[in-house]
Parts: structure tokens; sequence; C-alpha cells
């Protein structure tokens, strides 16, 4: 059973599954972790007969809680709103739309359409209200549970809202005190004195607080959240008990993911710029393979995703497991899709990066991949080209990539190398020749074990007459890919 259905095998009745994040900076794969999670385990449901949502909250009412590295020096002075409060960096529109709507755009690529949520419609509407009196009117209660749980001790004049000041406009920098009425007194560190309506959108509960609190005014059952939330006396602990013992709402069945690492940098960070924004991902990576990287392992394992060759190993796995449709991996294949569709084939990704850096139509490399047996389009030929340029251009590491030199280029090889050439060229004039990548690869075995030469070593020869370089892409697609008459001629000058 697939780690997924093995989740939710429990679950009955409607199930609301909740992900979110406070958008403050470039949403990344990462994040795409989370929202993908939650949308696997909104698929359990609905495969399982359960009437099913899935709710993306955006978490805005947060502060801007230090001028990162990717913004300019006037974000200084916003440090401390509101995320939602404060403008665009391209001077247009919210802070907080800025980063969620690429973020939103890239999840429907991926076959995700959640009902997003933003935290301050939820206080700007009042449905928050109730939710804060209570915990104003329990606060006791509260701190004993956040301290006896947490092993930490909260500030004497702890409280547990954190209104917006009206003159300075920061949330992290006042004190509330007291409540009457739906008015919560307040002392900012600005020198401001005021008022805030706790049903409307003039402040905020405190995370611990504001996470059980919106289980319980969405109805949330189901939340998958980091590791970082899953910690013994960790923010989930006190949501649990907080829910339970303050809202009276069942806490949601938890499900804690691991971090994605990029190998060689670590965790991913907005606040670093150590990120692949979702949105650039989505430029080299098809959204199935996204997904695939999710769905291939439970959620409790970390991922170490490398964009360079371990990609194109990525790639020919999911290759691997869709070609063989074995019944352990056909659930993987079905979560792994975007759209539902049941994929026989796909092409092959690295034939296809090894193509583009050869021609440039479209319409030949379509032919070449059906020379292959593969059907596919010419619009799906097209975007996989699109695709592998990018990747490139950008991940591709040096000995990846080549160019095809000119077919009168001198090139020095010895007389053993020529006759291994020669011999080559002899094969692939024969009458009965199988112009194909598997024929070609196991016809150079063949002559170079004949020539007593390591494999290694005979490839060589082949490379450094066509490109240049000592190895390159996989021998027999390369050159079954290449125009036969044009390579035995660039051999024959040789």
């Amino acid at each position: 059973m697939h780690w997924v259905d093995s989740t939710v095998k429990n679950q009955e009745g409607p199930q609301i599954v909740s992900t979110g994040i406070s958008p403050s900076g470039p949403i990344h794969l990462g994040n795409l972790r989370e929202i993908i999670t939650g949308d696997l385990l909104f698929r359990g449901c609905r495969d399982k007969g359960l009437k099913s949502e899935l709710i993306y909250l955006a978490d805005d009412m947060d502060p801007l809680r230090k001028k990162y590295p990717f913004l300019s020096d006037e974000y200084e002075a916003q440090v401390g709103k509101p995320l939602r409060h404060i403008p665009a960096p391209d001077g247009k529109g919210l802070y907080s739309d800025y980063f969620l709507n690429p973020f939103i755009k890239s999840a429907s690529e991926l076959g995700i359409f959640p009902r997003i949520i933003k935290a301050g419609d939820l206080y700007r509407d009042g449905q928050m209200g109730e939710v804060i009196r209570i915990a104003i009117q329990n606060i006791d209660k509260i701190r004993n549970l956040i301290e006896t749980i947490s092993g930490r001790e909260l500030e004497k004049e702890w409280f547990p809202y954190n209104p917006i000041c009206s003159s300075c406009g920061r949330i992290n920098s006042t004190s509330g005190y007291e409540l009457k009425g739906d008015l919560v007194s307040y002392t900012c560190k600005c020198g401001h004195t005021g008022e805030s309506n706790i049903f409307k959108e003039e402040g905020k509960l405190p995370w611990r607080i504001e996470w059980p609190a919106k289980w319980k005014v969405l109805g949330v059952t189901i939340e998958p959240f980091g590791k970082d939330h899953g910690t013994v006396g960790g923010s989930y602990d006190t949501g649990k008990a907080i829910a339970e013992n303050i809202y009276g709402y069942p806490a949601p069945l938890p499900l804690m993911f691991e971090r994605i690492l990029l190998k060689g940098k670590g965790a991913m960070h907005s606040s670093t710029g150590n990120v692949i924004p979702a949105s650039e991902i989505l430029s080299f990576c098809p959204p199935e393979i996204v997904r695939f990287l999710m769905s291939r392992v439970p959620s409790t394992r970390h991922i170490e995703f490398d964009p360079g060759m371990g990609f194109l190993s990525l790639m020919d796995e999911y290759q691997r497991i869709v070609k063989d449709q074995k019944p352990e991996d056909s659930r993987i294949v079905e979560l792994s899709s975007p759209f539902g569709l049941d994929k026989k084939e796909v092409i092959d990704y690295r034939h296809i990066a090894t193509l583009v850096q050869i021609y440039d139509d479209p319409k030949k490399i379509l032919s070449i991949i059906k020379s292959t047996g593969v059907e596919t389009s010419l619009e799906e030929v097209s975007k996989t080209m699109q695709l592998a340029r990018h990747w490139i251009v950008t991940y591709a590491p040096e000995s990846f990539k080549f160019s095809i030199l000119p077919k009168n280029q001198p090139v020095k090889i010895s007389d053993e190398e020529r006759a291994v050439i020669s011999d080559f060229i002899t094969w692939a004039q024969l009458p009965d020749t199988q112009w194909d990548a598997t024929s070609i690869h196991n016809a150079i075995h063949s002559i170079i074990k004949e020539h007593g030469i390591e494999p290694a070593d005979g490839f060589r020869i082949f490379y450094s007459i066509l490109i240049g370089k000592e190895r390159g892409p996989r021998l027999g697609f390369f050159l079954s890919a290449m125009d036969k008459g044009a390579l035995l001629e660039r051999l024959k000058f040789v």
C-alpha cells in the first residue's frame, strides 16, 4: 500500500486537508513539498470515496521579520508590519500577493487547485473574532499548556493576541493587556496606545494559538507540516492540546514531512537565497517529475535534489517505472500525474537534451523520437525541447554540454584508433545494418573489444572526433540521432 493510502486508511466522513505558508519570500521547491503532500493526501481521501477538499492558507498577517537579501534598503522601514500591508517589491500590489500569485500558478501546473484562503481575510471578515475571545478568556490555561508542553517559560506580560499598532503599523512591537467587549487595549514600543477590534483586521493570534484556532474555524481534519513543527513540545503538540482543551476541537490527523535539500548546499531557505523557486523548477522539470519526486518516497524521508545529472537520473527512473508498470509502482505513477493521465509512454528527456544540441527543428526531433517506437506529438516534443534547453543552459554540467565539430576539422588520433573508426564505417555501410541506438552501441562494443581497447577509451575516440571531448552523451543514442550520411562523412574525413 502506498504511504498516502496507508496514512488516510482510517479516515471517515468529509475531509478538509489544509496546507499553507507565510508568503515572505520566493516560494520554492522545498515549500512545494507541503502543498504536494497535501494534494496527495487529498487525492488519497478522494480515491477512498470520501468527500474531500484541499485548502491552502496564506499566512499574510505574519510580519516581515527582517530585510531579506533580495529586498531593497527601503524595506527596513517595513519590518514588523503584516505582509499584506506592505507594498510589493515591484511597486504593484501587495508584498504577500507578489510571492503568493506565482506559487498558485505553479500549483495549477502541477494539477493542484486548492481553495486559497488568506489569513488576513479571516480576521477582516470577523471569522477569527470568537476564537480570539476564547483564547483571551483562557489566558492562564493556555499559558500553562504551552509552558508545560514546550518546556519554555512565557514572558510575564505575555498576551494571546498581537494588535496592529494604528500609528506605526507594526504587529511585532505591541503588547495587548486587556479585553473589554470586542476591543483589546495595547501599548506599542513606538509610544502609541490604542485599542484593537478582535472582529476586524487589527491584530492576530500568536502562531501556537492561531494554528489550532484555524483548525476549528476551517474544520480541518488532516494537516501535513514540516519537521520543525513536529518536534517534541513543538507547535503541533501545543496546538493539539489547545485545540482539544480550549476549543473543544479534535486535532487533525498529522503528517510530518522532511525537508528537501539542494545537493551540496543543504536546506532551502528564502531568507538566504539558497532556493530554486517553484516557478523556476517548472521551467526545466516536467510537472509529473516534481510530483514524482515527492510521491516516490514516504514524507518522513528527506529528499536531496540534484538539479544537475541527478535530475536526469530522476527522469530515467520515472521513465523506467512508467514503462514497466509494475503493480507496486502503478500508484506512484497515478499520484505523480498532474491531471490523472495514464501515461503509457514518456519522452526520454535525456535523449531530447542530447538532440537539442544537434538540431533546432522540432519536426526533425519528433521524427527521431518516433523512430524509437515512442508515439508522441509535435506539441509535446516542442515543450520538452524548451524545458531541456533551459536545463542545459542553467543546470547541466559542462561534461554534458557539447556542439558538433565542423565536418572538416582535423582531429589527431592514432593508427589503432583510426582502425576502430574504419571498422565502424564498414559495419555502418553493410546492407543489413540496423541503425538504432542498441545496434550501434553493440557494434561499437564488439569492434573495440576486437581491438583490445577498454570501452571508455573506445568511446572516447568517437567523442573526440565528433564533439572534441573525452566524454559525452550515451553513444548509441547520440550516433543514432545524427544524420547517418553526415556522420559517416565526418568519420571518413578523419
